[in-house]
């Protein structure tokens, strides 16, 4: 895959209805967000469909890599805009492992959708305001992010000169909150 060829990245950011949400040890004197991403990171790979078959159903392009689940608490002021500033929105998108140049519409989404819920009439009596923030990102070769081995695909994923951003995931904030019922 070239660098220069447009990416299906994805983003979306809602309030759910079914988040179990922990015990906060975080100052409650401000509203919270309590915000639950989940990062698909999928990688090019060679296939060995030709170039007819290339429009089947079978011919796998791309493959997924890893399914992760990060965990955030963020401080809610209750403003028209900028209720979970930019910064802070890229920061915890770098922990999760999203690279820098794959964040810019993310960020400017993920405020918004923000917005959105610190607003809502329906949660104006609410302290803890959840967000589950969804994001599928196709790793790309030429800026150091995950790479495969295409002669030995079942090996280790991550080659030693990858950049730590995405090679290096915070685990300890991967804790399942969901109730799927």
């Amino acid at each position: 895959m070239d660098c220069y060829e447009p990416v299906d990245d994805y983003c979306n950011a809602w309030q759910p209805h079914n988040l179990q949400i922990p015990p906060n040890t975080c100052n409650f004197d401000l509203d919270q967000f309590f915000i639950a991403i989940e990062l698909e990171v999928t990688r090019p790979v060679v296939d060995d469909c030709e170039e007819d078959e290339q429009e089947e159903e079978n011919c796998n392009f791309l493959q997924v890599e890893s399914n992760d689940l990060f965990t955030f608490w963020a401080p809610c002021p209750r403003i028209e805009h900028g209720n979970l500033p930019n910064d802070k929105i890229s920061s915890m998108l770098s922990r999760a492992g999203v690279p820098k140049h794959k964040q810019r519409f993310m960020v400017d989404m993920i405020s918004s959708r923000a917005d959105e819920i610190a607003n809502a009439a329906r949660n104006e009596d609410t302290r803890v305001l959840p967000m589950i923030i969804s994001i599928s990102i196709v790793a790309c070769l030429c800026y150091g992010e995950t790479v495969i081995d295409p002669e030995q695909p079942n090996e280790g994923f991550v080659h030693e000169n990858d950049t730590p951003e995405v090679a290096s995931l915070d685990f300890d904030k991967a804790l399942v909150f969901f109730d799927w019922k």
